[in-house]
């Protein structure tokens, strides 16, 4: 390749104005936008300040630190340098994921069924027999027990 050969004009693959891909990407392309969003309000230039610069950027001095009144007004500002808890699920949310949730939900309804026949039982009979209640009560206290 000699000079002069070639493009004098290199182009995108692929650009907004072109379009974007369209199907499970396009889900994933709005979180990128917002994750881009955020990337651009932050700025990260600290690497390429000189030490002067940063100094005068931070309000500090590099043999002596920063002075205690510049410490107070900036824990005032910004708070604690601590991570925050992570988000935790209540124990109530817990409870009900774990009496209604997956095959317990089969043994409530098994035992409303039961419940239910046995109504009709007594409703239909003059002494039903007390099978399908019992059921019932083995069912709950299985749910309740697990």
């Amino acid at each position: 390749m000699g000079l002069g050969e070639g493009r004098d004009k290199y182009e995108l693959a692929a650009t907004s104005e072109q379009g974007e891909k369209k199907g499970k990407k396009e889900k994933k392309g709005t979180h990128n936008t917002d994750q881009e969003d955020l990337k651009k309000d932050v700025d990260l230039d600290d690497h390429k300040l000189t030490l002067d610069e940063l100094n005068q950027k931070y309000g500090t001095d590099l043999s002596r630190g920063l002075s205690a009144a510049r410490a107070a007004e900036i824990l005032t500002r910004d708070g604690p340098n601590a991570l925050s808890p992570p988000p935790t699920t209540p124990e109530w949310v817990k409870f009900c994921k774990q009496m209604f949730g997956g095959f317990c939900m089969l043994l409530w309804i098994g035992a409303l069924l039961c419940l239910g026949a046995y109504i009709i039982q007594i409703a239909t009979e003059e002494e039903p027999p007390s099978d399908n209640l019992y059921l019932c009560v083995v069912l709950v206290v299985v749910v309740v027990v697990t």
